[in-house]
């Protein structure tokens, strides 16, 4: 790695921050092939080509490159916020991949001397709440609420092991810098379902999955007066539209409530979701005109079970003329379908939002 001063750049970028690093690896190839389908699993819009991963977004623009015995990585961040996360992804990305996990990185001393983001701040958890068989509602009581009461971005990002990294360092939650440890940060984004000023509480709902990863086994044991930290608000809102498609699996569904509850008289929705079986149904609220219609993975009748992208193939959807917006969040998988399929129904990039929220395993 070059290890250039932060403060110049070896493109043309507005962007005023940078972080550079190395990943060594014995397979670089195959390291930076799944770095690029972990982007777009995200939705992240990438281009792989020559030995060389280009990423150019409103609040960041980076590359990485083949070098000899590895990756060379040089991104730059429209602010620290954004800075740390991409670090985050970095780190998770190639821990979730088997053909990157004997990769090491090696990171720019900068990098290395901010441990908590700039938004960083404590939630407290003040009731538990099971809404349906496999939907744990925990309301949070945080200093300031305000912050995440916004529609332009509707999600947070969780440290479910903030509580041990702070018992291990003794540290308090006005502290942003957080020694580092061999305790790695497990950070997960989540929605946030509804704010409440009036009793400085905001609410996220949590899928208990069946594999348990860090956010479903931490909610599953949740109590009052338990500690996580948090960071955001982030991870984009919806766009503007007459007509909306809102479709994905259980862990959707916060989300997709939120918007619908968004919605005026003015908009239609066509809601589509998969879920295991009719009690894991649950109602929306709207002023929009909504037509539902659940899919049941557990149904007998073959009518009930067809796939997320196979039913998005059949919808009804309103011509062009009318401005419309398809929101989808699903398993990896899935996602990577439905967004051939919208590709197929004639939806631009603009007109469409498809995230991978999980994999199966």
């Amino acid at each position: 790695m070059s290890g250039g001063d932060d403060t110049t750049s070896t493109k043309d970028t507005n962007l005023a921050y940078r972080l550079q690093a190395s990943i060594l690896t014995n397979s670089p190839e195959c390291v930076l092939e799944r770095l690029h389908i972990h982007l777009l699993e995200h939705d992240v819009d990438s281009h792989l080509s020559s030995g060389s991963l280009v990423v150019e977004l409103a609040a960041v623009s980076g590359i990485l490159r083949l070098i000899d015995g590895g990756i060379e990585v040089d991104v730059f961040a429209a602010d620290l916020e954004t800075l740390y996360f991409v670090k985050v992804w970095l780190e998770d990305a190639l821990a979730d991949e088997p053909a990157a996990r004997t990769a090491r990185i090696e990171w720019s001393k900068s990098c290395l001397q901010r441990h908590l983001p700039p938004s960083f701040c404590v939630l407290t958890v003040d009731s538990t709440t099971d809404i349906a068989p496999r939907l744990r509602r925990i309301r949070f009581r945080t200093a300031d609420t305000r912050s995440f009461d916004t529609l332009d971005d509707i999600h947070l990002r969780i440290l479910f092991n903030f509580q041990e990294i702070a018992e291990r360092h003794g540290s308090s939650e006005s502290q942003q810098q957080v020694p580092s440890s061999d305790i790695k940060p497990i950070w997960r984004a989540y929605t946030v379902r509804f704010v409440d000023p009036a009793n400085h509480t905001i609410a996220v709902d949590f899928v208990m999955h069946d594999d348990e990863g860090p956010g479903s086994s931490w909610a599953r044991r949740a109590a009052r007066g338990d500690v996580v930290g948090a960071a955001g608000p982030s991870g984009g809102g919806f766009n503007d539209a007459q007509w909306y498609l809102l479709a994905g699996d259980e862990t959707a569904l916060p989300a997709i409530s939120r918007i619908l509850e968004s919605l005026d008289e003015t908009k239609t929705a066509t809601v589509i979701i998969e879920v295991g079986t009719s009690a894991d149904t649950i109602s929306f609220t709207s002023r929009a005109a909504v037509d539902t219609k659940w899919l049941y993975r557990d149904a007998s009748e073959a009518s009930c079970r067809p796939g997320l992208a196979q039913a998005i193939a059949h919808v009804d959807i309103p011509h062009i003329s009318l401005k419309r917006f398809a929101w989808v969040a699903c398993e990896a998988k899935a996602a990577k379908a439905i967004r051939a399929t919208l590709r197929d129904r004639g939806f631009a990039k603009e007109e469409q939002s498809v995230a991978a929220y999980w994999h199966t395993m």
